[in-house]
């Protein structure tokens, strides 16, 4: 196992020597002067603008501010926002309860509904109950996140008015920054605020279930794939055979092997969370990851942005390392190589 273990984390260092070069050199490419931003429509002369931008080493060659970058990543130093001053790493952390409240909201969502719904239509295949998951399953894959969270808002918020339109929670509720986590849902349980728990599982619901529905999707498409595969084998007949109840033939035998697909998908769907929360956010203005980075893009805040994209796809190298490693106790063959 430590084998497996050393070669899986020896295969994310040139993935992360990879990703610090692209979030710096990328953001480079976009439009826009970080400077003039800063400054905004004020009168400045171009003295002025030349020492800001030496102030913030963005006259220095590009590789030269790519070297004094990678040191300072090697301290643990990830810069400071050029519009709020305030560490990146800071920021980041701060906001990021947000984003994995929602994230981890979504993937219940996914997981809770895509395992069960897979599994029926496998059991199902070729009848009603399959066409219909597999009609939902291309349509959900198919809608664009902004799309189907303005038509959720337009819909549940507006004309129907059983959510919030945006936000995490009413703004009656207050909770003290020193003790707050910023998980809304455990603050609000933890609060003394009558009201509070049931106001933030209403601003939770509509974006979770937007930013849930992709990842269901798939998850329901491959836990169907995994278990027809499965279903077939000479163990699942033979447990068939042996009289053995039918929860148990799908649970134990047929299931278990079925899972590490269903795994693999469901870490491939963390990375995608983040980067659908970008847009999911933005739509009901939720305060996390994702917001601050497309506010940060909009003010070419270059250290925010870039370590802001290198903190998460940091996470998500190693959430899918995790999975690897999952995938060696799920089976064991696969740490033998085998």
């Amino acid at each position: 196992m430590l084998t497996f273990l050393l070669k899986r984390v020896a295969m994310t260092v040139p993935t992360f020597i990879a990703l610090v070069a692209l979030a710096f050199f990328a953001i480079r490419m976009v439009p826009g002067d970080p400077v003039e931003v800063r400054v905004g429509e004020r009168g400045i002369s171009p003295e002025r603008l030349a020492e800001f931008r030496h102030q913030l080493g963005l006259d220095q060659p590009v590789y030269e501010q790519f070297g004094r970058y990678l040191w300072q990543l090697l301290h643990g130093d990830f810069g400071t926002s050029l519009v709020t001053q305030r560490p990146v790493l800071s920021e980041f952390f701060t906001l990021f309860p947000a984003t994995v409240e929602l994230a981890f909201a979504a993937m219940i969502f996914a997981v809770g509904l895509g395992i069960p719904f897979g599994i029926l239509a496998a059991l199902q295949r070729g009848k009603f109950a399959d066409y219909i998951a597999t009609a939902f399953a291309v349509i959900g894959n198919s809608m664009p996140i902004f799309w189907f969270g303005i038509l959720l808002i337009l819909l549940v918020s507006l004309k129907l008015d059983l959510t919030p339109v945006g936000g995490r929670i009413d703004t009656m509720f207050y909770f003290d920054e020193e003790t707050s986590t910023g998980f809304m849902l455990w603050d609000a349980f933890w609060s003394d605020q009558e009201g509070a728990v049931w106001s933030a599982l209403q601003h939770l619901i509509l974006p979770a279930i937007v930013l849930g529905t992709i990842p269901l999707a798939v998850i329901m498409r491959i836990t169907r794939s995994a278990m027809l595969e499965v279903l077939n084998e000479d163990y699942v007949r033979t447990a068939r055979a042996k009289g053995l109840a039918p929860v148990r033939v799908i649970g134990l035998h047929a299931l278990r092997n079925a899972m590490i697909p269903i795994v693999t998908v469901v870490g491939l769907m963390i990375g995608m969370l983040f980067a659908g929360a970008v847009q999911t956010e933005s739509v009901f203005s939720w305060p996390g990851v994702g917001k601050w980075l497309i506010d940060s893009f909009s003010r070419r805040d270059y250290p925010a942005l870039q370590g802001g994209i290198l903190i998460i796809a940091i996470l998500v190298t190693f959430i899918n390392l995790f999975v690897d490693l999952l995938y060696g106790v799920i089976n064991p063959r696969i740490r033998h190589g085998r």
